[in-house]
């Protein structure tokens, strides 16, 4: 498929700048460590045109992604592989047959590799280990993405994510806060339920960072290549530290965060500022600094890095600052993308050429006060 019509199609998926974003990322990182695609026995039946095209469009890109069959139902997993095989050799997309052994070793590792060198999308077969129960199988899997050091593992799926008995499918699960909720008796289906524990123990076997989506095959590459993603991300969660002030902040991350963020660069005087509260992710994905002023409390920063946008990072520390600060106000550029979030989560804005201001728990005469306090501060980036 020619290099053209493969960047065409991305930006038919989503904006040129977040696909441009995300292959960037890929492509930077080891060929054999983008990502382990899972695909069960349904989808190779009944959707494997959709995954066929994915499996085109990544090659295209030179992106290779390890296709896992046989990890939920290792029965005629050798016969999956052979089919994807089939269709893949029919439109000269390179790829290769692995048959693992019981364990997923070092010599299937190996194997995956050298496909991978050779420019091959591998086919890993777990027919051999039909015998495992499917805690050995995911300890396999745990075993082959921190050998690989696999990015992200995707489980493809007739559905679009996981499906909830009541209300809409989450498009994030932090695994901290939601797997009570999640494994309540009727909350899910028997066997999406069995996938998320299993998926709790993988992400909690894997020593380095790595996400887990449940997707469905028509929205592969929009989950990987949008910041809005597609499915259910489904991650640990974040630890997320509540500073007074500036102490303990690195000042190098924040202001690489800004400007991953943002797009600009902070000027100094703002590490200078006198803060009331920074909250700051674990590893400097995320964060927000909160000024005292004599009207209320004033959210001065939010951030998200950019890759990181779209994994409930921003989520989980708007939580924690509107837990310590019931009424508080801030303002955002009207062409920022995360304005219209900013009005789901406000009481009351007003909106003004150059910014939108925003509010939440503010008494009706402090109102007026907060928006001329908030039009007059001074820009914090240079230039």
């Amino acid at each position: 498929m020619e290099a053209d019509i493969v960047q065409r199609f991305l930006e038919s998926v989503g904006a040129k700048a977040d696909s441009d974003l995300y292959l960037g990322l890929f492509r930077a990182q080891r060929k054999d460590s983008f990502a382990i695609l899972v695909l069960n026995a349904q989808i190779v039946k009944s959707a494997l045109d959709p995954v066929h095209f994915d499996l085109r469009i990544l090659a295209g890109l030179g992106l290779l992604p390890v296709v896992l069959l046989g990890l939920l139902e290792p029965k005629d997993a050798d016969a999956q592989a052979a089919r994807v095989s089939a269709w893949l050799v029919e439109d000269g997309v390179p790829c290769e047959i692995i048959r693992a052994v019981t364990d997923v070793g070092p010599d299937t590792v190996a194997a995956i590799q050298a496909a991978v060198a050779r420019g091959a999308i591998p086919l890993v077969s777990l027919e051999a280990s039909a015998a495992q129960t499917i805690d050995a199988r995911f300890r396999s899997l745990a075993g082959l993405a921190t050998a690989l050091e696999t990015r992200k593992v995707v489980f493809l799926s007739r559905r679009a994510g996981l499906v909830l008995s009541a209300g809409p499918t989450p498009s994030v699960v932090s695994l901290a806060t939601d797997t009570e909720r999640l494994l309540a008796p009727g909350v899910l289906s028997r066997g999406q339920a069995s996938l998320l524990r299993q998926v709790k123990q993988l992400l909690e076997r894997v020593p380095h960072r790595l996400s887990v989506t449940v997707v469905n095959p028509l929205q592969l590459l929009r989950e990987l290549f949008t910041v809005n993603g597609a499915g259910t991300l489904i991650r640990k969660g974040s630890r997320i530290d509540a500073r007074p002030g500036w102490y303990g902040v690195d000042p190098t991350k924040l202001r690489a965060l800004f400007a991953s963020a943002f797009g600009r660069t902070i000027g100094d005087d703002f590490f200078t500022r006198k803060i009331s509260r920074t909250f700051v992710e674990e590893h400097y994905r995320g964060a927000a600094v909160v000024e005292e002023t004599p009207v209320a409390p004033y959210l001065t920063k939010f951030a998200v890095e950019r890759q990181a946008q779209g994994e409930g990072i921003g989520g989980e520390i708007w939580s924690l600052v509107t837990r310590d600060y019931p009424a508080f106000f801030w303002r955002s550029r009207p062409e920022n993308a995360i304005t219209a979030w900013y009005v789901k989560q406000c009481d009351g804005l007003a909106r003004f050429p150059g910014w939108h201001v925003f509010w939440r728990g503010l008494p009706p005469e402090t109102i007026e006060p907060a928006i001329r306090s908030a039009l007059a501060a001074p820009s914090d980036f240079v230039g």
